[in-house]
């Protein structure tokens, strides 16, 4: 999968100015909600003194809007207004012109060519499943927090039971948190002086925490409905012996009400539960010093948290005062744990699938009073299996670095023998490949596959969650024959509650005594 909730309309001078005016120097631009980047080449001698205008109409300003400092190579225009053009000048001291360009606020993130380029400086662990693509990611090498990213109004599932807390999130009242970018990570913390008060009245935590999620306006800012590997790098303290400690990654079902929360069968305050029994609602990749993962799951019919799904420490492992990189494998059957690129647990089990088959909140928090806890994030990256073409089905046609993966089962792969002479999929005879995947409920799809060969099964299943139970879509049996070809499947995936995915299953089974080879399996939406 590769997700791209919209395009930020970045055009660096050197796409513009064959239309507008000669450039001395490349000059990109990022336009976010809240501010607008401003790059100069670093090659280029002392910028000391560059002048920077900026105007919403293609019409310099008469009076410069910022001067460079000594040194600088990066501005930031501040308190901009979302999805607007802008123009931006650059000038030498002097006044002599450098470049310009334009650049559109939006209020969606894009992938950025200069956050990928920190992956190969500053490689994730060996945990990226072989073959998955970063989809999203934050690598916090800016001085402002990207706001397309990340809202500051701390709220989760359990505060909304909390009725103050609850008023004040309407209210966009909730405390901020502490918090700084020092180019290179960020800097979550709170001590005795910041923030300025507890988070819940009667409660032992300051809170300094960013999320994905505005309980708010209703806003998700990460579509990562379709899971995938998600990794932090991260540098935790304490300073005395603070009450409350704990330091966080973690993923929590969003709102905006507690509809995730609570269970099927389950109502409070008029709102009722839609979590089938056994389904997480909250992934604590680590919390607390010692890192503990866990996966949150029982809840009573009054919407008291009952107890865990699962849970467990990593033992071995020094997270005080040093960089880990902590990381969480989602799919729609499975959910693993890794610290330093190390396997830590799996929870595999098809028949007690705790993954989620809709988006999760994102959170990255420091917590605790009377005392200093803070948490340095390097970076946070988001990974899934790349799509192309519309279709939905990772890895169509073994090409890629994964070899089979994701696809489970006992085929092989041999070059030369696919649709046009490509690599294709061998099934001996009895062997079976599966995939499980999301897709979108109540749509029509078409399965469509070149093969050669004996005879073949063919099935299409609904996944029930939790339990795993298989509903047959739609089946296939035939002979491929020698010369190969193109077969097609139409189905309909099953009804769920809107926005959630459906988990589909693809199989492909040799039911004949010849081999069989497999190729460009795609699965598009009719």
């Amino acid at each position: 999968m590769y997700i791209f909730l919209a395009s930020i309309q970045v055009l660096s001078a050197l796409g513009l100015l064959a239309q507008t005016a000669k450039s001395d120097i490349p000059l990109q631009l990022l336009g976010t909600r809240s501010w607008i980047r401003v790059d100069l080449d670093d090659n280029q001698p002392n910028m000391t003194g560059t002048k920077v205008f900026w105007a919403k109409t293609n019409k310099k300003p008469q009076t410069t809007n910022a001067i460079l400092a000594d040194g600088a190579r990066r501005y930031y225009i501040q308190q901009v207004d979302p999805e607007t053009a802008y123009y931006i000048w650059v000038e030498s001291a002097t006044g002599k012109s450098l470049a310009n360009g334009k650049v559109h606020t939006s209020k969606t993130w894009q992938l950025d060519d200069m956050e990928l380029g920190e992956v190969q400086k500053n490689p994730s662990s060996r945990a990226v499943p072989l073959g998955m693509e970063v989809y999203w990611q934050d690598e916090f090498n800016d001085r402002l927090l990207n706001r397309n990213k990340w809202t500051t109004n701390y709220f989760s599932s359990l505060n909304y039971l909390n009725e103050k807390s609850k008023q004040e999130m309407l209210q966009n009242q909730l405390p901020q948190p502490a918090y700084t970018l020092d180019g290179s990570a960020i800097n979550l913390y709170v001590n005795d002086t910041i923030p300025k008060r507890i988070f819940t009245e009667g409660g032992n935590q300051k809170i300094s925490s960013i999320q994905t999620y505005d309980w708010k306006t209703n806003e998700n800012l990460l579509d990562n409905s379709k899971g995938g590997y998600f990794e932090v790098k991260v540098r935790r303290n304490r300073q005395g012996n603070p009450k409350g400690t704990n330091t966080a990654f973690w993923f929590d079902s969003p709102g905006p009400d507690i509809r995730y929360y609570l269970q099927e069968g389950a109502e409070v305050d008029g709102i009722k539960g839609i979590r089938p029994k056994g389904q997480l609602f909250e992934i604590d990749v680590f919390e607390y010093i010692t890192a503990q993962f866990v996966i949150h799951g029982h809840v009573d019919t009054k919407g008291v948290f009952q107890r865990n799904l699962a849970t467990h420490i990593a033992e071995g492992y020094e997270h005080v005062g040093q960089w880990v990189t902590h990381g969480v494998l989602w799919t729609p059957t499975s959910v693993k744990h890794y610290i330093n690129g190390d396997l830590i647990k799996e929870y595999d089990d098809k028949n007690q699938i705790y993954s989620p088959n809709h988006f999760m909140n994102v959170f990255l928090g420091t917590y605790g009073s009377e005392g200093g806890v803070n948490m340095e994030v390097d970076y946070i990256r988001a990974y899934n299996w790349p799509l192309r073409d519309g279709n939905e089905l990772p890895n169509p046609d073994f090409e890629g670095k994964a070899g089979l993966k994701p696809w489970e089962g006992d085929g092989t792969i041999a070059e030369g023998i696919g649709e046009k002479g490509s690599k294709a999929l061998v099934l001996a005879q009895g062997k079976k490949i599966e995939q499980y995947i999301y897709l979108d409920p109540a749509q029509q799809f078409n399965l469509r596959y070149w093969g050669r060969g004996g005879s073949i099964a063919v099935t299409v299943d609904d996944v029930k969650v939790v339990s795993g139970e298989l509903s047959n879509l739609k089946q296939q049996t035939l002979e491929l024959g020698k010369k190969g070809k193109k077969q097609e499947i139409n189905f309909v995936t099953g009804q769920e509650i809107n926005p959630n995915k459906k988990i589909v299953r693809i199989a492909f089974t040799n039911t004949g005594k010849e081999t069989i080879y497999l190729d460009n399996i795609t699965v598009k939406k009719k």
